[in-house]
């Protein structure tokens, strides 16, 4: 997992930006989005429901978009949304989570 600060060219403003990859056969699209999320929260993946609330199922269904992402590999899939405070892009190498603003 690496997570890279950026600067957002609209504001000037830096605000970090977690980039996780899920192109191996271990990681699913929905694991790696609570993978940044719990990289930017600073807990571990498997405490981010307990310790910062923040529970995936609650936003969009991880078998869903996991099986909508395997099956398109190729396609050039990109989707957006939010989780908690949390922006969330799916394309068809990696996720990346950055905190809304």
């Amino acid at each position: 997992m690496s997570s890279a600060p950026t600067s957002d060219s609209d504001t000037g403003s830096l605000s970090e930006v977690i980039r996780v990859s899920h192109r191996c056969e271990d990681r699913t699209p929905s694991i790696a989005i609570v993978e940044a999320i719990a990289d930017l929260t600073g807990v571990e993946p498997g405490a981010l429901a307990d310790d910062a609330g923040v529970v995936l199922y609650d936003h969009v269904d991880p078998d869903a978009l996991d099986a909508l992402v395997a099956h398109h590999p190729d396609s050039g899939v990109d989707l957006s949304f939010a989780v908690d405070e949390y922006d969330v892009r799916v394309g068809p190498d990696e996720v990346v989570v950055r905190v809304s603003e």
